[in-house]
């Protein structure tokens, strides 16, 4: 008999903060887009419990918390956001965070950096 794998997560979720590896950056700020998603094998019937779930309002207030620090690197974000992640909610089996850094600062015409972590339990 197989199992249900829970899936739950936010999509595109912005943020403007004071994160980047130059000075500049850290001082003008800039423009992030966030995708999180955990999944969690679903042992609990379907009863219209949040308890039984994972509530997407806590997994943005953890990654908001992240993006109100002044920080050089938006590796140390996506892990911060990743280990605070775990601790709340040890059920987890699966987490994916990306981060989108909107027109990084390459003289170049690029609409995104990224980092991505995936955990697996």
């Amino acid at each position: 008999m197989g199992k249900t794998i829970r899936k739950i997560g936010l999509e595109g979720v912005k943020f403007n903060a004071a994160i980047g590896y130059f000075k500049e950056e850290r001082i003008f700020k800039n423009n992030f887009l966030v995708d999180v998603f955990v999944s969690f094998e679903d042992k609990a019937s379907i009863d219209d419990d949040l308890k039984n779930t994972i509530n997407y309002v806590s997994l943005y207030e953890i990654c908001a918390l992240s993006f109100e620090k002044e920080t050089n690197l938006i590796e140390t974000v996506a892990q911060e956001i990743l280990e605070n992640i775990k601790n709340k909610f040890p059920v987890l089996e699966q987490i994916n965070i990306k981060i989108k850094k909107l027109n990084p600062p390459i003289k170049a015409q690029i609409q995104n950096s990224f980092v991505e972590l995936n955990y697996f339990k």
